[in-house]
C-alpha cells in the first residue's frame, strides 16, 4: 500500500513542531546574571570619612602636654603629662606605709599643670581642691577617681597640697587612680568641674 507523499510531509512537519516545543533549558545550565554596578553616589557615601570629634572630648582627648579647659569661661587651664601605667614602685618608695593596690589592680599617675590666667576674675583667690576633680576613664567606660588612690604620692604631691591660687598663678600636682590592670590601656583622664557639668579629657595610657 502506497502512502501519499502529502501525508508523509505532514507527518514530518508535525514531528519537527513537537520536538521544537519540547526544547527547554538544559538541566544544570547556569544563566548569566546581569551585572549590577554600585552607584557613584552610594560609593561616595561609603567612602566618606566621618567628621573628627571635637578636641578635648572622650573620643578625641587632648594629647600629652596640650593645654585645655573644661569650659571656655573657666578660669582654670590644664595640661597633663605622660601617664605612668605602673606607678606602684614610685608610690611604694614615697612612703613605707603606702598600701599596695588590690589584687588585679594597679596604680596609675599623671602630672597635672594647672594655671589661672584671668587675674581680675580670681583677684580674691580660688581653691583648686574645691573647684575640679581628676579621674581616669577606661576604654570600657568605667571611671576611677583619686579617692581610689588613698596613698601618699611622690612629688609634686596631691591636689589638696596646692592651696589657694590667684590670677596669674601656676601649680603642679600628681593625680593618681587605682584601676583594674586589664582596663588601664586606652583610657583617658577627665578633669571635671565641681561647680558645673562641664569636663575635658586628656590622653591616658597608650593602648
Amino acid at each position: 500500500m502506497r502512502i501519499p507523499v502529502s501525508a508523509l510531509l505532514a507527518t514530518a512537519i508535525g514531528s519537527v513542531v513537537l520536538l521544537s516545543g519540547c526544547t527547554g533549558p538544559v538541566e544544570g545550565e547556569i544563566k548569566p546574571k546581569a551585572s549590577a554596578e554600585p552607584s557613584t553616589e552610594a560609593t561616595a557615601e561609603a567612602t566618606a570619612e566621618a567628621p573628627a570629634a571635637k578636641p578635648g572630648t572622650r573620643a578625641n582627648p587632648f594629647p600629652v602636654g596640650t593645654a585645655g579647659k573644661h569650659a571656655a569661661d573657666s578660669v582654670w587651664t590644664y595640661s597633663l603629662g605622660e601617664t605612668d601605667s605602673d606607678a606602684w614602685p614610685e608610690i611604694m618608695a614615697a612612703n613605707e606605709f603606702n598600701e599596695a593596690p588590690a589584687e588585679g589592680n594597679g596604680y596609675i599617675t599623671a602630672p597635672v599643670t594647672v594655671q589661672v590666667e584671668d587675674v581680675e576674675a580670681v583677684a580674691e583667690g580660688a581653691d583648686p581642691w574645691n573647684s575640679f576633680d581628676v579621674s581616669y576613664v577606661t576604654a570600657s567606660g568605667n571611671t576611677y577617681d583619686s579617692v581610689t588612690c588613698s596613698v601618699v604620692l611622690p612629688a609634686p604631691g596631691e591636689l589638696h597640697r596646692v592651696g589657694l591660687m590667684y590670677g596669674g598663678a601656676q601649680a603642679e600636682f600628681l593625680n593618681c587612680a587605682q584601676v583594674p590592670t586589664a582596663d588601664i590601656p586606652g583610657g583617658a583622664w577627665v578633669v571635671a568641674s565641681m561647680v558645673s557639668d562641664s569636663s575635658v579629657f586628656f590622653a591616658g595610657a597608650a593602648s
